[in-house]
């Protein structure tokens, strides 16, 4: 008993001397110089907020313990992962270096708190101590060096094996990979990955997407890439967002929605594979699988919307409709993409038991390249395809047969399917059906007499009685997670023709859509 009164009596000792008060701080991407040995350099302000890594870390301003018994009391840096108490804030250390006047790019160095794993690049001996401050990595290329190791190593950096995806600090590039990423997306995991990509890229080249405004920034780099990492709609919008300026990068997908349709149909998958932003990038770095997607546009009395997946009215939109009234009202109940599904799942359930019917399969007019579409009485609801993929991972819902052509992603035709229940609904989403193929065509109309709902890419609206015109707008380059055959290599020799004045960029863009369309 008295051993444990004594141990009490110690951790409360040095919880009183460590602790820390908890505090938020919101991301300050403020500019700050700092002049050294004739060299001047721009860092950011440092991204403080409240640590949740476990294990003995120790500040990097005074070199004590970070140690608290009510939770992190200490706080981390997003951008360059420093750790701190509270009141060693204003004892600043640079943060990352974002640009550097001088040609000459050396590491830069940041003590301790080293993962038990680490290797000193110079003697190959473990490197990082359980208690002090010991040890050093650098901030770009990720080496890890014993204090008396680094002026033994070579001091210019080489920026690790993702120096063709960074915009170095002398402003040189190769082929660099801006992120725009959705924080809010998966919980947790949003601000993680935003936390990882900062690690290892230039902080200029990794934005939230409440700051897609800064992409403009980089329109002037033909040979950038871009990763968005979210959902459906934030891949929407990130690609609506710079086709106004005419800037369109080969585009990847993180998915870190609860659909994700748009990246299952580009072979990015459902989920992240890692939580773990290196793996990301070596994936997209070096991928040539180029390929193009339709951009169309749904029309509705006087508004205008974009549309990359799907429309839908009756009975999906009406699902999606509840589902974003219920994350509005109570969104404590939104914690994660599985309990989204359940919560999914369970709103279906229930417009099962009640059954209710429409009546929307005796009311729609279809119109499909100007002949009218037949739609059965049954049907409750119309869906319109533009990717092989719907309602969070639904798939083979269209097979080529002798009425219809293969479904594509780029050859400028919507396919259209009707369902006809709930229960066929969820046949369909286990693959126990098939849903009706109506339809195939280049230019759709629909004319409905009621308030209804509808949903584009996920979207849900509640209209009255309207028109909705569809129609293609253009194409957009996206980067495919699997081998592509004769596109890839048709459209890379197209770049290469725009890129030495062989052909205009209104003539390539010509030429590809007369071959997509004659290829089908």
């Amino acid at each position: 008993m008295i051993y444990i009164i004594i141990s009490l009596i110690v951790i409360f000792a040095i919880a009183f001397f460590f602790n820390t008060q908890p505090i938020k701080q919101k991301i300050k991407k403020k500019i700050t110089k700092e002049k050294s040995e004739g060299k001047e350099n721009e860092s950011l302000e440092h991204a403080y907020i409240e640590s949740k890594s476990s294990g003995l870390l120790f500040c990097n301003v005074c070199k004590k313990l970070l140690f608290s018994l009510w939770g992190a009391q200490y706080h981390e840096c997003l951008i360059c992962g420093i750790y701190v108490h509270k009141k060693c804030r204003k004892n600043q250390i640079q943060c990352k270096i974002i640009k550097q006047l001088d040609k000459e790019l050396t590491h830069q160095w940041l003590s301790g708190n080293l993962p038990v794993n680490s290797i000193c690049c110079h003697c190959g001996l473990t490197c990082g101590y359980f208690f002090d401050l010991e040890g050093k990595s650098c901030l770009w290329c990720q080496k890890v060096v014993h204090e008396e190791c680094k002026d033994k190593v070579n001091q210019q950096c080489d920026f690790g094996e993702f120096k063709d995806a960074i915009i170095l600090p002398n402003g040189n590039y190769v082929k660099p990979i801006i992120v725009v990423i959705n924080q809010k997306s998966g919980g947790q995991v949003g601000v993680d990955f935003y936390k990882s990509f900062l690690r290892f890229l230039n902080p200029i080249q990794v934005l939230n997407i409440q700051e897609m405004d800064k992409l403009k920034n980089f329109a002037h780099i033909k040979t950038a890439r871009l990763i968005t990492a979210g959902g459906d709609g934030t891949v929407a919008s990130v690609i609506n967002y710079i086709k106004e300026f005419d800037w369109n990068p080969p585009i990847a997908i993180l998915p870190l929605g609860t659909g994700n349709d748009l990246s299952r149909a580009l072979g990015w998958g459902g989920t992240y594979e890692q939580l773990d932003a290196s793996h990301v990038l070596s994936k997209v770095m070096n991928n040539e699988n180029i390929t193009l997607l339709d951009r169309w546009n749904v029309k509705i009395g006087n508004k205008n919307y974009k549309l990359f997946n799907y429309f839908g009215i009756g009975l999906d939109a009406k699902f999606c409709y509840d589902f974003h009234n219920l994350r509005q009202t109570s969104p404590q109940l939104f914690k994660s993409r599985l309990g989204n599904k359940l919560i999914y799942t369970h709103m279906g359930l229930n417009d099962l038991i009640k059954n209710e019917k429409s009546g929307l399969g005796k009311r729609i007019k279809v119109t499909c390249d100007d002949v009218i579409v037949d739609i059965p009485d049954q049907v409750e609801n119309v869906i319109i395809l533009n990717i092989n993929s719907w309602s969070g991972g639904v798939t083979g819902l269209w097979e080529q047969d002798a009425d219809f052509k293969q479904q594509k992603i780029n050859d400028g035709l919507l396919e259209i399917i009707g369902v006809t229940s709930i229960l066929h609904l969820g046949r369909i989403q286990v693959g126990l059906d098939k849903p009706y193929k109506l339809g195939q065509g280049r230019k759709i109309s629909i004319t409905y007499p009621s308030n209804s709902y509808v949903q584009i890419d996920g979207e849900p609206l509640s209209i009255g009685p309207s028109i909705i015109e569809i129609s293609l707008v253009d194409k957009v380059q996206v980067l495919t997670n699997y081998e592509l055959t004769w596109e890839n290599r048709f459209l890379k020799t197209m770049e290469w023709a725009e890129e030495q004045k062989h052909i205009t960029k209104y003539a390539k863009n010509e030429i590809v859509n007369r071959m997509l369309h004659y290829y089908q």
